[in-house]
């Protein structure tokens, strides 16, 4: 099933919009894949912060969002996209933006896919 209808179906489901409905879509895929240890603590922010623990903000999903960064720059320009954990890495920046609009959605499930199941 494409991730944005799983995500319209959870968003439903759970009463919550689309957006959050897919950071979740998004976070379980990548909750079962292999995540750099340089990045493991953004993965988790972004976990805390979409499944609601309030002692999570956008200012740490921006922190989490940074510290991908920093790792994505560790690489050659471009070579990232080259390696599984490069991909991994830029697949999970898609679960770092605390908000989107249905334009936003539609090419964060694009991206995350074409880094996820290498479809670049």
């Amino acid at each position: 099933m494409e991730l944005q209808a799983v995500a319209k179906a959870i968003s439903i489901t759970e009463g919550i919009d689309e957006w959050h409905g897919l950071m979740k879509v998004l976070l379980q895929h990548l909750s079962v894949l292999p995540i750099p240890a340089e990045i493991q603590s953004s993965l988790r922010t972004a976990e805390a912060y979409w499944s609601g623990d309030s002692t999570f903000n956008a200012n740490d999903l921006e922190r989490a969002r940074s510290k991908t960064w920093e790792y994505l720059d560790s690489f050659a320009e471009g070579a990232d996209l080259k390696t599984r954990e490069g991909r991994t890495a830029r697949a999970l920046l898609c679960v770092t933006e605390p908000d989107g609009d249905i334009e936003t959605r539609s090419m964060k499930a694009d991206w995350f896919a074409a880094m996820i199941w290498n479809e670049t």
